[in-house]
């Protein structure tokens, strides 16, 4: 009976702490013309994404992040550390939703997660905006 109960714990722990948490992120172009956004993981491969002038894009959560646009590029290294609680929102389970926004200069800025399309942007936390080097 002992080892039944252990084994049934191991089982639960083994469910339970399978469930991953995620991220989801959104990116909203306030750039004033159409960019390509690249999203790089780790091993540096490339997920590309076009978005339009005032339009917003849903892409993988970046190591590295590129944006390619009519004058040239902008490279990124973004914080290793999630934006506050504030800034983030929990959209099922364990997965977040976090919203970004490109502005003319190149600076990416931490967006609320109710915000919806072009908005005036919150103060920013420690580490936003961000500039591209």
């Amino acid at each position: 009976m002992k080892r039944r109960w252990t084994l049934l714990l191991i089982s639960m722990s083994l469910l339970l702490t399978s469930c991953h948490p995620g991220t989801q992120m959104e990116v909203v172009n306030n750039a004033g013309q159409d960019l390509t956004v690249v999203s790089m993981d780790t091993e540096l491969k490339e997920a590309v994404y076009s978005v339009g002038s005032n339009q917003t894009v849903r892409i993988k959560v970046p190591y590295k992040l590129r944006v390619q646009h009519k004058d040239g590029i902008w490279n990124y290294d973004l914080p290793s550390t999630p934006p506050p609680k504030n800034f983030r929102k929990r959209i099922r389970g364990n997965w977040y939703l976090e919203k970004y926004q490109i502005e003319k200069d190149g600076a990416i800025y931490v967006k609320l997660p109710d915000s919806q399309g072009l908005t005036d942007l919150p103060p920013q936390p420690a580490g936003f905006p961000v500039r591209a080097k």
